[in-house]
């Protein structure tokens, strides 16, 4: 006789029951299994502090990481020609990430104005009581980023020129290759003022007179980022885009410093 080597197992409606959750259970905690990616963000340096709160917003949101690295936009730009494995880069101006799509290494749809920036005259080891124009026209040295590299120098700039002061202290200016090496003249004593980002000085607020400069003495600093097309992770870079972007992330900044994107 032919015997049958099929087995049905038949489950009672309890045991069925129990076996149901327990798959159910796996599906909704797969997720959390996975391992936690790392974003490679390039950022400008005058964007160390708030980027450092907004990463770690982003970590306990999501459980992903971010993975910082910081220098001046030009320098960040050059290492991007040079495809350095970055993922998202984050510039003190519109500029570079443009030329970044326009060479296709950037995502065109990604590009996206994530905050403004301040300009602020600061004088650490002495207090501005009177006009700004007066005491530039006294002090000895004064710093500024450079104007044809930096979106902050070519601010400052446009700031002397605004209080036509530029023919009569040019002479007097010490210039930074970017705005945190500026930053570092006037923070060692080394130059009495300087011209300097807001955000940077509010670490040191309590050191000497801050003097923020009105955004109608210049053009917006409007700051860019972009996501860069080698990117092996271009779901979770959009997402951290998003996040940036967000209202809520928006509206830190200004404690930062800087003014909304929107």
């Amino acid at each position: 006789m032919k015997s049958d080597s099929t087995m049905t197992i038949k489950l009672s409606p309890c045991v069925f029951k129990v076996c149901l959750i327990f798959a159910l259970l796996i599906l909704v905690y797969l997720p959390s299994t996975v391992k936690a990616q790392t974003l490679k963000l390039a950022v400008a340096s005058n964007f160390i502090n708030p980027i450092k709160v907004i990463a770690e917003d982003f970590r306990q949101e999501t459980g992903q990481n971010l993975s910082l690295s910081f220098g001046s936009s030009g320098k960040l730009f050059a290492q991007i020609q040079h495809l350095a494995p970055y993922d998202v880069f984050l510039s003190a101006d519109v500029q570079k990430p443009q030329i970044l799509i326009n060479k296709g290494l950037a995502k065109a749809d990604s590009f996206a104005v994530y905050a403004k920036g301040k300009l602020a005259l600061w004088a650490p080891s002495s207090l501005i009581t009177g006009d700004i124009t007066e005491a530039l026209s006294m002090a000895n040295k004064i710093a500024i980023a450079n104007p044809k590299l930096a979106p902050y120098g070519k601010a400052a700039q446009q700031s002397l020129q605004h209080l036509g002061i530029w023919s009569l202290i040019e002479h007097k200016l010490i210039t930074g290759e970017n705005i945190g090496q500026t930053y570092q003249f006037v923070r060692s004593g080394n130059v009495a003022y300087g011209f300097v980002a807001l955000s940077q000085t509010l670490k040191d607020s309590s050191l000497g007179h801050i003097v923020p400069i009105p955004e109608t003495f210049h053009e917006p600093i409007l700051q860019a980022g972009v996501i860069l097309s080698h990117s092996d992770k271009l779901s979770l870079a959009r997402d951290f885009m998003t996040f940036l972007l967000r209202a809520d992330t928006q509206a830190k900044l200004q404690s930062f410093g800087y003014n909304s994107a929107y």
